[in-house]
């Protein structure tokens, strides 16, 4: 099969998904607005515009129609709603898959009506529309044509690199941390907040470790000097998707405070790695964290009721394990990506099963 991807290169999410159709024999080409490298895909970066906002999508739309009808493939993806699957709608090619991810559907339609209007075109034009969770599908159908089947694909965890390790207690101070991008939506200044007080109660025997790069960094790290955490917080910065199981490895317990989540991907791989989680009860976040299971769910934007549940694991390490054995077996019923690939294979082939491929009149 040949496929043509309207993604962001770069971003390891959609990388997944581009390297498992090359490792299935499938011939793969993206198109993106970021330049990056893929073995086995072919990367057709397009530049200029940025300025332009959303607007470039429109400068852009008749180029990219052009590419799509040169390359031919036997089915368009376009992953992320309001930036490529809204070209994927420009370009009228069939059949096209759009997959939504969160903030795209969850924030991005509330925010202007031109934002509303440009996700039920998005979505108009997809054959197949995939959510990460059933929060996010559901919340998905509001936009979509009623009619266009939108399946629950969730972006799953590769059980073989994330594994529980040794089950000996580490000793020394207990190691509470997150995998996050550094953007106010992550909720990570709650979390400053929430680890002031547990150091106030448990002094050196609490540290916190945070991974990620963004736009929030010196915020945050003008937020630790001010509650005096330098010595007991580390920002870890960019840890690379191999390393991420080594991080994970290092934690007791994983934080996720979002204030938006349409999936949560990092929840997903810290059970899988057998650590218990403690989460904001937001949007997509109670289909992987089960409350009282496999972690616990919290209010979002109250760094006290954070630090309560977070305390409440640090003085019960037989509970922390229980909850982080519950987690391993909840993400491998539900989340493998082996699976998980498969479904997405699924999709494909019911898209492609009788169709023929047809682009609009105005890109020829």
């Amino acid at each position: 099969m040949k496929i043509a991807f309207l993604a962001d290169a770069p971003y390891p999410h959609t990388r997944r998904w581009i390297e498992h159709f090359v490792r299935r024999g499938d011939e793969c080409e993206v198109i993106s607005f970021r330049p990056a490298t893929i073995d086995g895909a072919r990367v057709r970066h397009v530049a200029g515009g940025e300025p332009l906002g959303k607007a470039r999508y429109l400068l852009h739309a008749r180029r990219i129609g052009a590419m799509i009808e040169k390359i031919a493939p036997d089915l368009v993806h376009a992953l992320h709603l309001t930036s490529y699957g809204f070209l994927g709608a420009l370009s009228g090619v069939r059949p096209l898959v759009v997959s939504v991810w969160g903030t795209d559907v969850l924030q991005a339609p509330r925010l202007t009506p031109f934002h509303a209007w440009l996700t039920r075109y998005a979505l108009a034009g997809a054959d197949a529309i995939t959510a990460t969770g059933l929060h996010l599908a559901t919340e998905t159908t509001r936009y979509a044509p009623r009619g266009t089947p939108v399946t629950v694909v969730p972006y799953g965890v590769d059980l073989t690199r994330f594994a529980p390790g040794p089950q000996e207690p580490k000793g020394g101070a207990v190691v509470v941390g997150t995998a996050a991008r550094l953007s106010p939506e992550k909720g990570l200044k709650y979390l400053l907040d929430a680890f002031a007080r547990l150091r106030q109660r448990h002094g050196e025997g609490v540290r916190l470790r945070i991974a990620g790069e963004g736009p929030e960094r010196r915020a945050l790290e003008r937020q630790i000097r001010r509650l005096g955490l330098e010595s007991a917080v580390e920002l870890a910065g960019w840890v690379e998707p191999e390393a991420m199981a080594a991080f994970l490895g290092e934690l007791d317990v994983f934080v996720l405070p979002s204030l938006f989540e349409g999936f949560g991907v990092a929840a997903v791989e810290a059970s899988a790695a057998g650590l218990p989680l403690v989460a904001s009860a937001v949007h997509g976040l109670p289909d992987v964290v089960r409350d009282g299971e496999t972690g616990l769910l919290v209010p979002p934007k109250d760094a006290a009721a954070l630090a309560e549940a977070i305390d409440a694991l640090i003085a019960d390490p037989a509970r922390r394990a229980a909850l982080g054995r519950s987690g391993r077996a909840f993400v491998a019923g539900r989340y493998d990506w082996a699976a998980n690939a498969r479904q997405m294979e699924l999709v494909y082939e019911s898209v492609t099963s009788g169709q023929r491929r047809k682009v609009a009149a105005t890109w020829s």
